[in-house]
């Protein structure tokens, strides 16, 4: 007995039809999403093929239809430098930055940089490479595979060796590895370019898409300003770099990087002595013909070098220089018996007019931080 066709179970025809066509869009639009390169030219010819009233085919027809893809700027990533520590009035810092693209094609990136003063006069950060700075991007026609030792790109529309503004020697970003180009060869007809790699692609299957960003440095120059109070003051440094083209995306990097300035604090103190050079004291009494041995001390209690460190001391009325008593020495505990003898004109320890001066200069000038230097010299009271 046949069954009623109403209780017959329904054709699973058109199911399957309807999940055939269902899947068609789903890889349509899974298509549509991918990411293709700027300037990429994509021509779309319809043929129309007819016969005439005897059935007779004639020449087919065709129209085509051109579009050139459009740049979709991107916020580029930008690192963060390290904190730096330099000394007031020394070399500037200087901070290197890596700037990445992240969009589908070429674009130019306006810099700019401030830096925060804090306990530190403000300056001006420079870019010695220049701004705005021209970053190259396109995107892989093909997926990348693990051993590859090139890519398939986009063909750009343009002839030479550059495509997308990528040539040899850039370094491109793939699936977040970095890769140095080699070679570029651009296959017009096939609307492709192959851009050969150093090193093979590592890390994993990049899917066709996938944006390829080229990556190059640049550095911005920040002078230490100069410290307002105490040994050390900071600048905090950050740079942006803004899309030329609108809505002009920008990136500011992640962390700002912190520079200490570093400078030198001197402070002098000065003692005498009564006995000779055994014991100092910052007061003391003697009678007339008593050679007094002084003891200047200067001190850094800063963390860098203080540099040309000079001691000028005029001696008062009452007082007679004695010849042949200078010594110097680069600790304060040193005793006057064991530092070392300064010879007059010599070194830059003079006497004239009356003041003792010693200005040795060079190494022998400078004072490292939490250094000292310490002069001797003899005075006998008249």
């Amino acid at each position: 007995m046949s069954l009623p066709k109403i209780l017959r179970p329904p054709s699973l025809r058109p199911l399957k039809a309807a999940a055939l066509i269902l899947g068609a869009v789903a890889l349509t639009a899974a298509s549509a999403v991918a990411s293709t390169a700027a300037n990429t030219v994509i021509t779309n010819t319809a043929t129309v093929n007819f016969n005439d009233a005897g059935g007779v085919a004639q020449p087919a027809v065709s129209a085509s239809a051109t579009v050139t893809v459009a740049l979709v700027p991107g916020a580029v990533t930008l690192s963060s430098p390290v904190p730096q520590t330099i000394a007031q009035g020394g070399a500037n810092a200087s901070l290197t930055y890596t700037i990445t693209s992240t969009a589908n094609g070429p674009d130019n990136y306006s810099l700019t940089s401030v830096a925060t003063p804090a306990n530190v006069s403000g300056v001006t950060p420079t870019f010695p490479g220049g701004t705005p700075i021209a970053v190259g991007g396109t995107t892989l026609a093909a997926p990348a595979n693990n051993g590859d030792a090139s890519i398939t790109v986009p063909y750009d529309n343009a002839g030479g060796a550059v495509v997308n503004g990528i040539g040899v020697g850039s370094t491109i970003i793939v699936g977040g590895n970095p890769y140095t180009v080699t070679t570029v060869t651009k296959n017009a007809p096939a609307n492709t370019t192959a851009i050969g790699i150093g090193t093979v692609i590592a890390g994993g299957t990049v899917a066709a898409g996938q944006i390829v960003g080229e990556r190059k440095t640049f550095t911005v120059s920040v002078p230490s300003g100069t410290v307002t109070s105490g040994n050390s003051g900071t600048q905090t440094v950050n740079t942006t770099a803004t899309s030329a083209t609108a809505p002009n995306p920008a990136t500011t990097q992640t962390t700002a990087t912190v520079i200490t300035v570093n400078r030198p604090t001197l402070t002098v103190s000065k003692l005498v002595s009564t006995d000779g050079g055994s014991t100092f004291g910052a007061a003391g009494s003697a009678p007339p013909g008593t050679v007094l041995i002084y003891k200047i001390v200067a001190t850094n209690s800063g963390s860098t070098s203080a540099g040309a460190v000079a001691f000028t001391d005029a001696l008062p009325a009452y007082l007679t220089y004695q010849a042949g008593t200078g010594k110097f020495a680069t600790a304060a505990a040193t005793t006057y018996a064991a530092a070392t003898a300064l010879t007059e004109g010599v070194g830059g320890y003079s006497m004239a007019a009356n003041t003792v001066t010693y200005n040795p200069g060079g190494g022998t000038g400078t004072v490292a931080g939490g250094g000292v230097l310490v002069l001797f010299f003899g005075a006998k009271i008249n």
